[in-house]
């Protein structure tokens, strides 16, 4: 009877950390007003590739706390490393996991890259008082419908990430914690919460001991399939 809710969970929390890792309601209350789509969207994407000149690859100490609502006894806390490299791969490697959990041993992502958007999404814009929003519907149907990106104005800093799905009210949400480390504006913590096939989760995440432009995993070459270029 557990193996279900397990499994799913397993695959929330690895979706979570993949778009590095794991809400608070962002924009209400804010007059948006539409931005010209394709001059907004390079700008924004220049903005957020500029912020930390001289950075081309880090990696630092992950810890990963998970706790789930409506099945409150799993509460894994997974530690291991977070590997960053230019222009947004991401990587989160936990050699320690429970067995229900060995989905995340080791995942990857690109959803950090945001010179892959315009290729990914159909992209509208709204402009806040201190932040953009990138509403972004993908180009090939899948499970997503559309992913919301919260963008500093001032830093190009992603904010947060808020992911919906079709036929269905789950959501996930990520914010993100930047600190300043040897100058470089990096992640230090992120926040999320997860409603995802009857599972509710809420999720910590903590970055520390950085090192800066050392090597890095590479990234798994992308497919040469056009539709499954943005699967992750």
């Amino acid at each position: 009877m557990k193996k279900p809710p397990l499994a799913r969970l397993a695959a929330a929390v690895a979706g979570a950390a993949v778009l590095v890792v794991l809400a608070v309601g962002g924009g209400a209350g804010f007059a948006a007003s539409s931005s010209s789509p394709d001059e907004s969207t390079k700008s924004i994407i220049d903005l957020i590739m500029h912020k930390n000149s001289g950075l081309n690859s880090y990696q630092a100490h992950a810890v990963l706390d998970v706790r789930q609502l409506n099945f409150p006894w799993l509460h894994p806390v997974l530690e291991g490393t977070e590997y960053y490299g230019q222009p947004g791969f991401t990587e989160l490697d936990f050699p320690h996991t429970p067995s229900y959990l060995k989905g995340i041993t080791k995942v990857e992502g690109t959803v950090l890259s945001a010179p892959r958007w315009e290729h990914c999404y159909n992209i509208t814009i709204s402009t806040l008082p201190e932040a953009y929003v990138l509403h972004m519907v993908p180009k090939i149907n899948g499970e997503v419908s559309t992913v919301d990106v919260t963008v500093g104005r001032s830093d190009g800093q992603l904010q947060r990430f808020d992911w919906y799905y079709h036929d269905s009210d789950d959501h996930i949400s990520l914010v993100q914690y930047y600190g300043t480390v040897y100058g470089y504006s990096v992640v230090q913590s992120q926040s999320s919460q997860i409603t995802r096939h009857h599972i509710h989760a809420v999720g910590q995440a903590t970055f520390s001991d950085f090192q800066f432009n050392v090597p890095v995993p590479t990234p798994t070459p992308t497919p040469s399939n056009p539709l499954h270029q943005c699967d992750n």
